[in-house]
């Protein structure tokens, strides 16, 4: 992987993506999706151990976010238009099919990926993300009920452009609040998904120094000059196309029918490794496996285990 974590780009029609790149170019590809609020960066731990172990790698930051084009339009984000971004990345490299990878958000793209671009799949990954069955309304509008308004996927609907400037008002503690170990014996609240809520408390408070950082001064640096130069409102488009994407999907099946590997880790309090237990029911070749001592941030917090389980179910 190249030390200066310099990407390639990749157009699809007018958009430009930013993908970073490592491994033997003949080696079994895999693409790695990030998440919210990430980038492509958040794979630079992992990618050198697949690499390593003879795979091409690919990560690209997804539109809106880090070195890629932000497009205007909420429209822009809806999810089969990130499905012409996964295949422009096949195409431009020379790909038919990939391994496809994907932590948070990028869980959500990857299972979308399974079944409405399936034949440039090959096998699926998911780190933290659950697949889970059609909602009967627009997941919105249960959130709000079960959680209230300051859920933060009804925030970034409900009232757009808020959360956005918000978050720009202090980017480094921003980073700061989100990239945090969970301490052992944290039981999972409510409060935790008000994310904008929370941050203008931390803003309140000075911004104050917290314990459990998971990203070192010069990484967390990396997401301050990222997201300096994105902003903020291309990430949270995706949040603000669940409604929209819930339509786009209202045909497709639940079941798919690709080799599935999902990756838990053991501490995550936003998406817990029980989510994971009605995927058997819709995945016939389904192979879980947990990551002990391990949050969300599972490919800061547990590189070398992530790498290691995917290495060995891929060998």
């Amino acid at each position: 992987m190249n030390a200066a974590w310099v990407p390639e780009y990749v157009d699809n029609n007018g958009i430009n993506l930013a993908v970073y790149t490592a491994g033997p170019v003949d080696g079994p590809p895999i693409l790695l999706v990030h998440g919210w609020p990430e980038i492509a960066y958040s794979w630079r731990l992992v990618m050198p151990i697949l690499a390593a172990a003879g795979y091409r790698v690919m990560a690209p930051d997804l539109r809106g976010f880090g070195r890629s084009d932000c497009p205007a339009d909420v429209a822009d984000y809806r999810i089969d238009r990130l499905m012409t971004d996964i295949e422009a990345v096949l195409d431009h490299y020379g790909y038919d099919k990939t391994v496809l990878c994907g932590h948070d958000w990028g869980g959500i793209i990857v299972w979308h990926a399974a079944r409405l671009i399936e034949r440039r799949v090959s096998k699926i990954i998911s780190i933290c993300t659950p697949h889970i069955r059609r909602a009967p309304v627009n997941p919105v509008k249960i959130y709000q009920k079960r959680y209230g308004d300051d859920h933060y996927f009804v925030h970034f609907n409900e009232r757009p452009g808020e959360a956005d400037a918000l978050f720009l008002r202090d980017v480094d503690g921003f980073f700061r609040l989100m990239f945090r170990t969970v301490p052992k014996g944290t039981q999972a609240r409510h409060d935790m998904f008000y994310i904008p809520q929370n941050f203008e408390q931390f803003l309140n408070a000075g911004s104050p120094a917290l314990k459990g950082q998971i990203l070192s001064d010069i990484d967390r640096g990396v997401f301050i000059e990222s997201y300096a130069r994105s902003g903020f409102t291309g990430g949270i488009n995706l949040y603000r196309n669940t409604g929209p994407n819930w339509d786009y999907t209202a045909d497709l099946t639940d079941d798919i029918h690709l080799p599935v590997l999902m990756i838990s880790p053991e501490d995550d309090l936003l998406l817990p490794p029980s989510l994971t237990d009605p995927m058997p029911d819709m995945i016939s070749d389904l192979t879980r496996v947990t990551i002990a001592d391990c949050g969300h941030w599972a490919m800061w917090e547990q590189p070398e285990a992530v790498a290691e389980k995917i290495v060995a179910w891929l060998g």
